[in-house]
């Protein structure tokens, strides 16, 4: 697969350093960033589950840590005057911002919070209706699990307290036994970064479009912050999120729509329809990134989403509809997202059997000594943590070859995805329902699982049910920003997982004591929602056992070979304009959001090259961070605004 490089040149900040020293990282600074976190994603839990948005993680790039690195910009700007020794450095804001992005992925919508919704919700739900407990209660994993109805009670309904003992012992064990879990995952996404870090960045040296504004807007070296075009972004995005905000407050006052609206009520005969929701939107920060992605990578996203919305249409017109799921997108995406591993990990091969000699013999010319680890203590941290996840699910119940399966599937798509961001970094990536809880009972049926490796595989619910915060690509994104501010590695890899283990515990901690305070079955937004989805699908796995998925199975093959063909073709034909990445992820729900804007910012980027030169397109890359710059801010302060003073206020992003 080519490069995004070789697609368009790199902007200058993405060129690596080549200064030898290392820039010092504090530990206060360090401490700083673990303090942040607790607000921080006490914040994301307030206005994505409490409040209805908007909602920054579900996009690539964190809107309330851009703001808060240009909060912690202002507040160092003055003390680099007045106490230089306490200000503090690019790497050092870096290694803040960086922190703060990996707790609001454990804080975001698809992470945590849906594992809180999980851990008590059949016990309290669960009636003679839905018949839950008597058709699975028996195989629940109760030690992972809040049983106790009595502490239950205020969490659902509010006006309580969690700072009470009998309430504090149900939460804390269950807590702390999935901490360890998550701090394992979070460790093998980290080994895996460490192995992968030096190709991507240094060899193959992949844009990463989704640090690229961090990295500018902390550069000294560049005059970033005063360059015109830059602020004339920040105003024009900035001006109608402030016009849209005092319209939601005064609907008198004019605004400017450039959230989703609707298609389908003005497509009315079949088999157009078929198309179903077609949202169009202009949302400034959008068309920003996309402009900063490869041409041929945004031309990919918008055009595959246009040739899935022509499958549903065909399939209506044929009636192959009938079949449920038909044409099955999510698992043609899969396959797709398969392929690309296969082929990454072919054509890295040379690498990984330099990186196995290293590791092992200490021959070859690469070198693991600028890495957060060495190679050999990778290898061995990578073989143990893997072995704990599985044993983990084993020793909760899940049969040993279902949890080896799943775990390998999980760490496939986090591969895959790893890459995508690195080399695309689209604005959204969901994949909702593709982990390997769908994968493994679409592929073999629920009938081939027993009732307890089923109850441990839902639990993969809450970290699979959509990948819009994965956390991964924000490990690697990481380590790439280190290398560019010379950082330590091996630094910002201890920073990462202190603040896996703050971040983590402050997710749980926001969502619950939210919950006692307000109730999340009464004023949570969605607050059971997610409950209710994994224990309906729990009872229906076992209480009607399904059969292997044949078509579901087919449309994974297809996938696979319409994405391999696709890389074949870009090998061979240089001038070959579809990506396969674009073929993988516009089958996602959240691309339906961002569609249009894509295709605006590849139409404005082509005209660009086409009709300017490379120099034209550099200055006007300013405009487009401060696109995503005026977005991020106002929306953010718009947020704030409504937690202080409990009115609803505009959402600038919509989940």
């Amino acid at each position: 697969m080519h490069s995004a490089l070789q697609q368009k040149p790199a902007p200058a900040e993405t060129v690596i350093s080549a200064q030898p020293a290392v820039v010092p990282v504090r530990w206060w600074t360090v401490v700083l960033g673990l303090v942040l976190i607790v607000p921080n994603n006490y914040w994301v839990v307030y206005m994505e589950k409490v409040r209805t948005g908007p909602y920054p993680t579900t996009i690539s790039i964190f809107a309330n840590c851009v703001f808060l690195l240009v909060v912690l910009l202002m507040v160092n700007a003055p003390l680099r005057w007045w106490l230089p020794r306490v200000a503090l450095n690019r790497a050092e804001l870096l290694t803040v911002y960086s922190m703060l992005c990996l707790g609001s992925a454990l804080a975001g919508l698809d992470m945590i919070p849906v594992l809180v919704q999980m851990m008590g919700h059949p016990f309290q739900f669960g009636n003679e209706s839905n018949g839950w407990l008597n058709i699975f209660g028996k195989y629940l994993p109760r030690e992972l699990m809040v049983t106790d109805l009595d502490a239950l009670r205020g969490y659902y309904q509010g006006n309580d307290t969690l700072y009470r003992w009998e309430h504090l012992r149900a939460w804390l064990p269950p807590v702390l036994r999935w901490m360890v879990f998550i701090l394992a995952l979070l460790f093998v996404m980290l080994c895996l970064s460490n192995l992968l870090r030096k190709l991507w960045v240094e060899r193959e040296r992949l844009t990463f479009p989704i640090v690229i504004l961090p990295l500018q807007m902390t550069d000294e070296r560049v005059p970033f912050w005063r360059n015109g075009l830059l602020w004339a972004g920040i105003l024009l995005a900035g001006g109608i999120n402030v016009l849209n905000g005092l319209n939601y407050m005064i609907p008198s006052l004019p605004a400017i729509n450039v959230k989703h609206q609707d298609l389908l009520p003005y497509i009315t005969q079949k088999p157009w329809n078929a198309i179903g929701w077609t949202p169009y939107s202009f949302y400034p920060f959008v068309i920003g990134l996309g402009y900063l992605l490869p041409l041929d990578l945004v031309f990919s996203c918008w055009f595959f989403y246009i040739f899935w919305k022509a499958e549903l249409v065909v399939s209506n017109a044929m009636a192959w509809d009938t079949i449920p799921d038909f044409p099955f997108i999510r698992e043609q995406a899969f396959g797709g997202y398969m392929a690309i591993l296969v082929f990454l990990t072919w054509t890295a091969r040379g690498y990984l059997k330099a990186v196995w000699q290293k590791a092992w013999r200490g021959t070859g010319e690469l070198s693991d000594s600028g890495e957060a680890m060495s190679y050999r203590t990778t290898l061995i941290g990578l073989a143990a943590g893997l072995a704990f996840l599985v044993g983990f699910l084993w020793y909760y119940g899940m049969s040993p070859v279902w949890a080896v399966l799943a775990v390998a599937i999980y760490f496939a798509l986090t591969l895959a995805v790893m890459r995508m961001r690195a080399e695309l970094g689209p604005p959204v990536h969901d994949l909702h329902f593709s982990g390997p809880d769908h994968v493994i009972t679409r592929a073999f049926g629920t009938g081939a699982l027993d009732g307890r490796s089923l109850a441990v595989l839902n639990f993969f619910y809450w970290f699979n049910r959509a990948y819009r915060s994965h956390p991964a690509p924000i490990v690697i994104e990481s380590q790439r920003i280190a290398g560019s501010a010379n950082a330590s590695q091996r630094r910002m890899a201890v920073a990462l997982m202190l603040a896996v283990l703050v971040g983590g515990l402050s997710s749980f901690w926001a969502f619950v004591h939210c919950g006692y305070q307000l109730g999340t079955a009464s004023k949570f937004f969605q607050g059971i929602w997610f409950g209710n989805e994994a224990y309906n699908r729990l009872a229906t796995w076992i209480g009607s056992p399904s059969k292997p998925n044949p078509q579901a199975n087919w449309a994974m093959a297809i996938g696979f070979g319409i994405c391999s063909l696709l890389m074949f073709l870009r090998l061979k034909l240089l001038w070959f304009p579809f990506h396969p990445i674009g073929f993988a992820i516009s089958g996602s729900w959240s691309m339906n959001l961002v569609w249009l804007p894509l295709f605006i910012a590849w139409l404005v980027k082509w005209l660009v090259l086409h009709y300017g030169s490379l120099r034209t397109y550099r200055r006007l890359e300013p405009f487009f961070l401060g696109l995503m710059l005026g977005e991020f801010i106002v929306g953010s302060i718009w947020s704030l605004l409504g937690m202080l003073t409990g009115l609803p206020t505009y959402s600038f992003w919509g989940a």
